[in-house]
């Protein structure tokens, strides 16, 4: 489970058009806050969250390196594993590039550099250590089920429509 599928849900939650306040350009120093919030937050749990996808995802990828070189060394694994969660953490960053705009539309600066110092109190460095193992954990049990939930919810909203007269 990954923060891509994070993305993922997100995106897929998000079915309404972004608020019009969503749409003024956040200015250069809350942009600065925001990139600071960001370095906190993504650099520190970003890095972790894809440590976690890699060790989920290295497996299969060692096995097909060993299928197409069955004399590949462990050195040279170790390093293509390096390599594998550096690529995939330059695309992951590239991919989130985006949030701390998001953060400066969303968050006044005040707010930014609150959260700020409370990621660098002692609970809050624990909850940013902690976050990439919880979000592991939430996805695990959420994820296979939402599916279900999605059809399940049409299915009954449609079925409440047609109750009140609005469909056949």
């Amino acid at each position: 489970m990954t923060f891509l599928r994070l993305a993922a849900l997100a995106a897929a939650i998000a079915t309404t058009s972004v608020a019009s306040a969503d749409t003024i350009a956040p200015s250069a120093e809350a942009l600065a806050v925001a990139r600071e919030l960001f370095a906190v937050t993504f650099e520190r749990a970003g890095a972790e969250l894809n440590a976690k996808a890699v060790e989920h995802t290295w497996p299969s990828l060692e096995k097909a390196l060993r299928a197409g070189n069955p004399g590949i060394d462990a050195a040279a694994l170790s390093e293509l594993r390096r390599e594998f969660e550096r690529i995939r953490l330059h695309k992951l960053q590239d991919l989130v590039k985006e949030t701390p705009a998001i953060y400066a539309r969303h968050l006044s600066q005040e707010d930014m550099q609150n959260i700020m110092a409370f990621y660098r109190t002692p609970a809050g460095t624990r909850l940013i250590k902690e976050v990439p193992g919880i979000v592991t954990e939430i996805f695990a049990v959420a994820l296979p089920g939402m599916p279900a939930v999605v059809a399940e919810t049409h299915q009954e909203f449609l079925e409440l429509a047609r109750q009140r007269g609005y469909l056949k």
